[in-house]
């Protein structure tokens, strides 16, 4: 009579049954067996342990595909941009100021600010009738000398303001007295030779309509504005560009 088999106790067990029961990790991308404590598949190259979240935040926000990168650049250029134009403006201004300060040095007036009535006259285009070229200054003079009103002049002599005469002339430069008479007989030679008549120098100083301390190169002895306002078109066109208009009077 056959005996059945027993079972074979508890503990018994082969020892391959053992290791066929424990299932091998795989690659979750394509399913190649690994170690449990390998990194990498080496089928695959897929990383089979993640990377700790910190440090995996980290490097992503400095990387250089970072918006926060790029934002970063865009400001840094923006502030760069910003002061290149500070610069140019600052250097533009200082150049102004430095021209500005050049003509005023040149054309410092005996009565202070030109009036606001003198930029309106200057728009009178009407041809001063006591300008004449010189070709028919030569015509219609006696000798060497031009008659204007009642004040006979030289064309080529510096002249002095009529004594106790209240008019009004075309101003083309004022030099302090402090530089002397020279800077102001050489305007008045120069204006001679730009053929502008009646050219002479007076000193502020004696006459209460102007500011004192100056000698002022004139061109033309007039009885009213108007009369003063349409040579001052003339007298610009002869290189005299800051010329104004003003009353004389004791």
């Amino acid at each position: 009579m056959s005996t059945p088999p027993r079972e074979p106790p508890p503990g018994d067990e082969h020892p391959d049954a053992k290791e066929q029961a424990v299932e091998e990790p795989r690659c979750p991308r394509c399913g190649a067996p690994h170690d449990p404590l390998q990194e990498y598949c080496l089928e695959c190259g897929l990383r089979l342990v993640p990377l700790p979240r910190e440090r995996y935040v980290r490097t992503t926000f400095w990387s250089r595909e970072s918006p926060v990168w790029l934002w970063l650049a865009l400001g840094a250029l923006l502030l760069v941009a910003l002061a290149a134009g500070a610069i140019v403006a600052l250097a533009a201004t200082d150049d102004d100021e430095g021209a500005a300060g050049g003509v005023s040095s040149q054309t410092t007036t005996a009565d202070g600010p030109l009036p606001t009535s003198t930029i309106t006259i200057e728009t009178i285009t009407t041809p001063s009738t006591l300008t004449l070229p010189t070709s028919t200054m030569a015509t219609t003079t006696t000798g060497s000398t031009t008659t204007t009103g009642s004040t006979t002049t030289n064309p080529d002599t510096i002249i002095s303001w009529p004594s106790g005469k209240d008019g009004y002339t075309v101003v083309l430069r004022s030099t302090p007295t402090s530089q002397g008479r020279g800077p102001a007989e050489a305007a008045a030679n120069d204006a001679i030779d730009a053929g502008l008549s009646q050219v002479g120098i007076l000193n502020s100083s004696d006459y209460s309509s102007l500011n004192p301390g100056y000698y002022v190169t004139f061109s033309g002895v007039y009885d009213t504005q108007s009369q003063a306002a349409s040579a001052l078109p003339n007298a610009r066109s002869k290189g005299f560009a800051t010329a104004y208009v003003r009353r004389v009077a004791d």
